[in-house]
């Protein structure tokens, strides 16, 4: 018999290397390529490796230490099943890990906010590339140049139930040199932007002056943006030169202004002048 000469400890030990090994190389891709750098803290890398590590390392040994007894009936069957539950569960762990991972950051009206493999499924990411740079990709949706686009744009993104960075992906740009220039547009004052409870703004006043002495060179070579992802929301540190977030401050601030005012199209102003005529010249 395949286990007869097999103990418990043997076989747990046996199946826990096995398990390791595998998790090892599925932790190497999460922290290194599904979500690198700042991604891990910020967007899901953790709870992703965790995901892994219960459905690899904690489900199949625990079964095979709970259910191992050398010489009981049945014994290739419950092993079988076991290492078919193990193998169901971790490809629903990988799977969803992978199709969570991000794959997107998106700039929009002074903002950045992180997008999932599986919320740009649909969009043409080729066109977004820069230089060749793996995921996740930075981008830019241009914001409109005049208050009826801006809320033309708002009103079909609400009519969508969605956000304008999904509902417009027709219009992204690639952070390249022209997306580069819509997002230097843009200016925060970081210390009077803090957006929280008292007790979450004093926190990160402490927090950013921390972070402005320890970095006195970087407060000019960069520029400071709020970014939201799925797990925290932080302060992304975007350096203009290599069109990149480099780093990222754990605050959170009102989004940035732009220093590019909102025009208004030749209907808006005919309209505007026909109503200054009637209050000057009231019948």
């Amino acid at each position: 018999m395949v286990f007869a000469d097999i103990t418990r400890k043997q076989a747990f030990s046996t199946h826990l290397l096995i398990s390791m090994a595998i998790f090892f190389v599925l932790a190497y891709l999460i922290i290194f390529h599904w979500y690198p750098s700042y991604y891990f803290h910020i967007d899901g890398g953790y709870r992703g490796l965790a995901t892994i590590f219960f459905v690899d390392v904690v489900l199949g040994p625990g079964l095979t230490l709970l259910v191992f007894k050398p010489g009981k009936p049945n014994l290739r069957f419950d092993m079988t099943m076991i290492v078919i539950i193990q193998v169901v569960a971790l490809t629903w762990g990988v799977k969803s890990v992978v199709s969570e991972r991000p794959m997107l950051t998106v700039f929009y009206d002074g903002k950045f906010s992180c997008m999932t493999y599986s919320d740009v499924v649909d969009f043409n990411l080729e066109r977004l590339l820069v230089e060749d740079k793996p995921p996740p990709l930075l981008a830019v949706l241009p914001r409109p140049s005049t208050h009826k686009e801006y809320q033309d744009m708002m009103l079909e993104a609400f009519r969508q139930g969605s956000a304008e960075i999904y509902v417009f992906s027709d219009k992204l740009l690639p952070m390249d040199v022209v997306g580069t220039v819509h997002v230097m547009n843009y200016r925060l004052d970081v210390a009077n932007s803090f957006y929280g409870s008292e007790e979450e703004k004093e926190q990160f006043r402490a927090t950013w002056s921390d972070y402005v002495v320890k970095n006195p060179d970087e407060i000019e070579q960069y520029l400071y943006y709020p970014m939201s992802c799925r797990y925290q929301k932080v302060l992304a540190v975007f350096d203009p030169q290599s069109s990149e977030i480099v780093d990222y401050v754990p605050v959170y601030t009102d989004r940035a202004t732009s220093n590019i005012k909102l025009g208004f199209t030749r209907e808006e102003l005919d309209e505007y002048e026909k109503l200054k005529q009637e209050a000057t010249n009231p019948l």
